[in-house]
């Protein structure tokens, strides 16, 4: 057996692909001495399996292609008229045999395999002499429609579902509804039902309004080609130009109008000033093609890109469901019908009631229809296969593949660094705009994974985590996989992807014989201007017998229909259900072709009886088909939750999942979908799954409700749980934050922009993330509870007879009526929603068959971050800091304290290094009352002692003045005194104000523990270690000269130690630790780097050593004594009750004493900010007090800037120059100026020397935060900035960097750290 060899064998049984056409014989002992003689277009075993209801024992004796050549079709009525004419064999009669199961006319009496033989050869024989006698059928290409030419010769008749849809809509506008919802799945054929619905309602102006242009032809299609629809004429935006009164003269005509317009049409001011009649008047139908918005939902979507580029990339694209609803708002409609192909707009709130749902259809209801249809008709000798309405419609084979082996690898380095979504990242181009030196958009960052990747796919190498599909036997046999689209995270992936194929052509065995058609590209951006263009390309490929690759990132994958796309590559991260059903289902439009006798009978083979796709991500594809399953039932059944298996089944059935499973293909079951979303479950957190929650923005009608909402904390699945029912007097855990890189970066691009207004679209934003935290509160309750409960009701139920519970929910901060009222206001769907995520939740917490630690396992990534003051430490860092201890130091006898405990995560980590026996004697003080229920929890799951969690005190009373918690150096814990040996733990690290920068708390925590304890770990903000940031001075120098106290560890990046957390913190992170017994070196001077620290010391003792910092000044002051005799009305506006002397950073916007304009030769310029941005006043010289350089030259730089990372490029300003006849320059808080020079070639020499490695890798000592402040520059030298320097000033920056280099004899290493560690400027 081959390495990386993959068992296929199910695939026998699912993949079929084209079928040929086939005569098939079979006899049956029900029938002796007759021959059953047919033809089908579908698998032979499929047609016969129909046949075995009514005849079990039949046996297949005859089967071959009923084709004449490769064109050329017949039918098994030209077999039936050779052995009725030639052979003389009879038909069965109806009275022929008693009792027969199912008579049919095409059983032949006394037919042997060798007649119907007989007959085929007869039948080729009579094509190649076209001696008329049999019928062919070839393919007609004229019968196919020409673009935007249809003539009116379509007359069928809505199919069952169709009809029932329109009756449902009659009834529904009779009883006086108005505003109306078609939920269908795409390819139900909306289109077609909204027309049929306006004939029914006898509508003579129909609006059709669509965010998306792409769509126009398929409405234009449906209007243009049916017969139903004679008497309307379709009309764009360019019609109603065309004339001032078209509208008006068509209807004078007695000319019905259906008017299509898209959200561009609307939000333009030419239509609303030349065909004000269109919306003066009332509109019969207004038609709401929401079709294609579930995929740009504003809450599934995030665009990270800077605003330039976002643009760019969205040029042309559509627009949200929110602008579309502000934009319909001119139309006065007697009715409006939306459509939506997907089920996620019912779900956001209480827009539809049942009365207005008109259709809600899926594709197993097609696929049910279908064989319905089937079972009720098929074995009818008059009907034909194709005859059935849904005949066609394509079955979805889905392939859940793990990428190949190198690209795992590489994303687990992706994230490994932070990166959450990396399969997208994994396909990023070297450039996501147009490059035309270097051609970068055209070359992927991981390229040799993807072409790896691709080999596999392509069948060139194997790998066992991946079937080489496009090789595999009954894929090329059944034509599947003739014209595939790849779905891409960003524009240039598809230019990258392209070129990538291109280049490498002749590595492959299947891909190099396929067209590239790339569709959005950057490249080049008008080759395919339309939608129309694509399939034209597309259509002539196929006549042409070439396959094709569409490569695409969110075009054409929304509302657009291309019959030919049969197999979809999903390249790319999404999050968004509707837009990946909005993809995926591109797949499921019928394709016919055609095959015409001479007298017009036809032939309608299916070219695509099924599809393919493939997800390389396989929770995406079992969560997503879970919450369609249970969407379903939770429209048909008010118990749809306890049926999810059983609708699961029918769904796997219709469209099977095949995985790899040890080198085996294997059909997923209910059961394996279940498991896995309850892993996938179990591995999210709470917040997680409270977010993916839908928002009913309709409950905030109730007044009750809407204050209770209001009144929650934002959340985000990282921000974590503000718990506002529990007070701790607004301590928390904001620090200074890196904001320049804060997030992470966008890894698919998209094709829309968002919302209308900003205000409004952050006011939902906001109103949803509360609601999120309501929905959060429910399900912690869900976790946390030892009762078992399955519903909301249940839990209202457990809260009334438990007292525990009670406690629970008043921690919790739920208030029983509140939550009844909740739950009755509550949309139906979300309600069932919310209660399945309880189930679940509350079904992990109580599994059995789990261990203790499994259990609290899962209960911590249940937690994960709870809220801004409680930043839950890391599995890893835990274990880390317990393993700080020496050997021997903790044993059955050691107290140990987690002085902030959110949830347990210390005590976790202690049970789990040294045992039950151990653990029972750690104790815990929690952050707030949600944090005792967490930690309880966890001492609950590990069986340990829960009065060991202090009850009735937090964390933050430990750090009160006079608190009577500790005395002797003893901790009361629940009213015992209580001394320990360890502590340890993550305190919270500052006090959040209002209106003013917060104050560090981190370091109370810290003396705190030291008091009460030997021996602590602790993980705090390391900006003490550089004696910077808010904590007192002489306490940072008392702890740089602590001989008990050592560095652990130290990360100057947030995300080492907790990789969740989605800011920086300034100043980096550390783990300390301090032992009263041991002694050890002192920290004194803390740099980030050994070597940095060698370096210092040799510049630090250099001869004559002076700082930088006695040369740096801050900003300029006012003459608040003249300034006020001038304007007395400023002592009410200037800060500080009219003392702050300093020109503060907002000074220019505070006093309009500032002019833009220069009043008087004397005034002085002032250098400050308006909204970020530099700029220039002027100001009386006389409101100034002096400053030791406004009269002389000075190197002027930002008060903050950068992250504190070592080496950043200072953005130096300018340089201030005095010149006697012109304004001087000053400067606002927001800078500081370094040197008071007389000539201008000094300030020069300053300006190279601030530019230089050398003193910015000085300046790093210090500046670990984005403050830029005097003390900052303490260790940077200060040089001779005069022509009488040892600097040769006249130099570049790179050779003054070494003369530098020189004066301080730095050696090479030292001199490699700095070229390496420092960007040049």
């Amino acid at each position: 057996m081959p390495e990386n060899y993959i068992n296929s064998d199910i695939l026998e049984g699912i993949i079929y692909g084209r079928v040929e056409p086939h005569i098939y014989a079979f006899s049956t002992e029900t029938i002796p001495n007759y021959m059953k003689v047919g033809d089908t277009y579908r698998p032979i075993e499929k047609r016969l399996n129909e046949w075995r209801k009514y005849y079990p024992n039949l046996e297949r004796k005859y089967s071959d292609v009923a084709k004449a050549d490769d064109q050329t079709f017949y039918r098994d009525l030209s077999v039936h008229y050779f052995l009725e004419s030639e052979k003389k064999r009879k038909r069965l009669q109806t009275d022929s045999i008693p009792d027969i199961p199912y008579y049919s006319k095409e059983f032949f009496e006394n037919t042997s395999i060798e007649d119907i033989q007989e007959a085929v050869n007869d039948i080729k024989s009579g094509f190649t002499d076209n001696n008329g006698k049999y019928q062919f059928y070839k393919f007609d290409s004229s019968r196919i429609p020409v673009a935007f030419v249809y003539e009116r010769v379509l007359c069928f008749p809505p199919r069952p579902n169709q009809d029932k849809t329109i009756k449902k809509f009659k009834i529904a506008v009779d009883n006086g509804r108005t505003n109306l919802l078609m939920y269908a799945v795409m390819r139900f054929g909306k289109s077609f039902t909204s027309l049929c619905c306006a004939t029914e309602i006898d509508a003579k102006i129909v609006v059709v309004v669509s965010a998306k242009a792409d769509v126009k032809s398929e409405w234009k299609k449906t209007t243009e080609s049916h017969k139903r629809f004679k008497d309307y004429e379709f009309l764009d935006s360019d019609s109603l130009l065309a004339s001032d009164t078209v509208i008006s003269d068509n209807l004078a005509e007695n000319k019905k109008l259906v008017i299509f317009l898209t959200l561009q049409d609307l939000q333009g001011d030419d239509i609303k000033a030349k065909h004000q009649e269109l919306f003066d008047n009332e509109i019969d139908l207004l038609i709401v093609d929401e079709t294609h918005f579930g995929a740009r939902a504003s809450e599934y979507g995030k665009v990270l890109q800077s605003k330039t580029d976002i643009n760019r990339e969205l040029k042309g694209g559509d627009e949200t469901l929110e602008e579309l609803e502000n934009s319909l708002k001119v139309f006065i409609a007697k009715i409006r019908l939306h459509l939506s192909g997907t089920p996620y707009r019912i779900l956001m709130g209480s827009e539809f009631t049942d009365e207005d749902i008109i259709a809600f259809y899926q594709f197993t209801d097609i696929a049910d229809d279908q064989q319905k249809w089937d079972e009720e008709n098929l074995n009818k000798d008059d009907v034909k296969e194709w005859d059935n309405p849904y005949y066609g419609f394509p079955q979805m084979i889905r392939f859940a593949f793990n990428p190949n082996e190198s690209s795992r690898k590489k994303m687990e380095d992706l994230k490994n660094n932070g990166i959450t979504y990396a399969f997208s990242a994994l396909f990023r181009p070297k450039s996501i705009r147009k490059d035309t030196v270097q051609n970068l958009h055209k070359k992927f960052e991981h390229e040799s994974e993807i072409l790896d990747l691709l080999e596999v796919i392509d069948g060139s190498k194997n790998d066992e985590n991946l079937l080489g599909f496009l090789d595999y036997d009954k894929i090329k046999k059944g034509n599947m996989c003739r014209h595939i689209v790849c779905v891409l995270p960003f524009r240039a992936s598809c230019d990258a992807l392209e070129n990538l194929i291109i280049e490498n052509k002749e590595r492959f065995k299947n891909l190099c014989g396929y067209e590239i058609i790339n569709i959005a590209g950057v490249e080049n951006e008008t080759e395919f201007r339309n939608t129309q263009d694509v399939k034209t390309k597309i259509k002539a490929c196929e006549a042409e017998n070439k396959k094709t690759i569409t490569l695409t990132v969110n075009r054409m994958l929304t509302g657009s229909t291309v019959e030919e796309w049969d197999t979809m590559l999903y390249f790319k991260d999404t999050a968004s259900p509707q837009e990946y059903d909005q993809a995926i289902f591109r797949l499921q439009n019928q394709y016919i072709r055609e095959f015409v006798d001479e007298n017009n009978d036809v032939i309608k083979f299916n070219m695509k009886p099924q599809t393919l796709l493939v997800d390389f991500d396989l929770n995406r594809m079992f969560v997503m088909q879970e919450q369609k399953s249970q969407i379903y039932n939770v429209n048909t059944d008010a118990n749809g939750n306890s049926k999810l298996e059983e609708r699961l089944s029918r769904e796997l059935e219709i469209s099977p999942i095949i995985v790899l499973n040890h080198n085996k293909l294997v059909e997923v079951k209910p059961a394996d979908v279940l498991d896995a979303v309850r892993k996938y479950s179990s591995e999210r957190s709470v917040l997680d799954e409270a977010t993916a929650l839908p928002v009913d923005l309709s409950i905030l009608n109730n007044p009750l409700l809407k204050e209770e909402i209001e009144k929650q904390g934002e959340i985000g699945s990282k921000q974590g749980l503000e718990i506002k029912a529990v007070e701790t007097d607004g301590e928390g855990d904001d620090f200074d934050i890196d904001e320049s890189n804060k997030g992470e970066e966008n890894i698919n691009e998209q094709e829309s922009t968002y919302g209308s207004s900003e205000e409004t679209k952050n006011d939902e934003i906001s109103i949803k993330k509360k609601f999120a935290t309501y929905y959060s509160k429910i399900l912690f309750f869900a976790f946390l509870t030892d009762s078992k409960v399955i519903s909301l009701q249940e839990i209202l139920d457990e809260i009334d007879e438990n007292l525990n519970n009670q406690r629970l929910a008043k921690n919790l901060g739920l208030k029983v009526e509140i939550l009844n009222v909740f739950q009755a206001a509550l949309n139906p769907f979300i309600l069932s929603e919310l209660d399945y995520k309880i189930q679940n939740i509350n079904t992990l917490t109580n599994d059995s068959t789990l261990q203790p630690i499994e259990r609290a396992e899962i209960a911590m990534r249940k937690f994960t971050r709870l809220s801004e003051s409680e930043i839950v430490t890391p599995e890893n860092v835990t274990e880390r800091m317990i393993n700080v201890f020496p050997e021997g130091a903790i044993t059955e006898k050691t107290k140990l304290l987690d002085i902030a405990s959110k949830q347990g995560e210390f005590a976790f980590a202690c049970y789990k290094k040294f045992g039950k026996n151990v653990a029972k004697n750690f104790y815990s003080i929690p952050t707030s009352k949600i944090a005792y229920e967490f930690t309880r929890k966890v001492y609950e799951l590990l069986e340990l002692d829960v009065s060991h969690i202090e009850s009735e005190f937090t964390s933050y009373d430990l750090i009160k003045e006079d608190n009577k918690i500790i005395k002797d150096n003893q901790v009361k814990i629940n009213n015992d005194d209580m001394k320990f040996d360890v502590v340890i733990g993550n305190p919270p690290y500052q006090e959040k104000k209002i209106g003013t920068s917060d104050n560090p708390i981190y370091h109370l925590f810290m003396d705190v523990s030291y008091k009460i304890a030997d021996q602590v770990s602790l993980i705090t903000p390391a900006r003490f270690l550089f004696n910077a940031g808010k904590t007192p001075k002489v306490w940072n120098n008392k702890m740089l000269s602590d001989e008990h106290l050592k560095i652990v560890e130290y990360s100057a990046k947030t995300s080492y130690f907790f990789p969740d957390l989605d800011i920086n913190i300034m100043g980096g992170i550390v783990i300390t630790y301090r032992n009263v017994n041991e002694f050890y070196s002192k920290i004194g001077i803390f740099t980030k780097f050994d070597v940095l620290n060698s370096i210092l010391i040799k510049v630090s003792s250099a001869d004559n050593f002076v700082s930088l910092s006695t040369l740096i000044y801050n900003q300029n002051k006012f003459d608040l004594m003249k300034i006020f005799a001038d304007y007395p009305n400023y002592q009410n506006i200037i800060g500080s009750g009219g003392r702050e002397k300093r020109l503060t950073t907002s000074i220019f916007s505070t006093l309009p004493i500032f002019k833009e304009d220069l009043s008087a030769k004397s005034d002085l310029k002032i250098l400050g900010l308006i909204e970020n941005k530099r700029t220039f006043r002027y100001i009386s010289k006389n409101y100034i007090e002096n400053h030791p350089n406004l009269e002389k030259y000075k190197v002027v730089i930002p008060k903050s800037n950068g992250s504190g990372a070592i080496g950043e490029v200072i953005p130096t300003v300018l340089i201030g120059e005095p010149i006697i006849s012109a304004p001087k320059i000053g400067y606002t808080q927001s800078f500081i100026s370094i040197g008071s020079f007389s000539k201008k070639s000094e300030a020069n020499a300053c300006l190279k020397y601030v530019k230089s490695k050398f003193s910015r890798a000085m300046l790093g000592i210090l500046k670990v935060t984005q403050d830029n402040n005097k003390d900052v520059w303490k260790y940077v030298p200060l040089q001779n900035f005069t022509k009488n320097s040892d600097i040769d000033w006249s130099k570049s920056v790179q050779e003054i960097d070494l003369q530098l280099y020189r004066k301080y004899n730095l050696t090479e290493e030292e001199i490699e750290f700095i070229e390496e560690s420092i960007k040049p400027m």
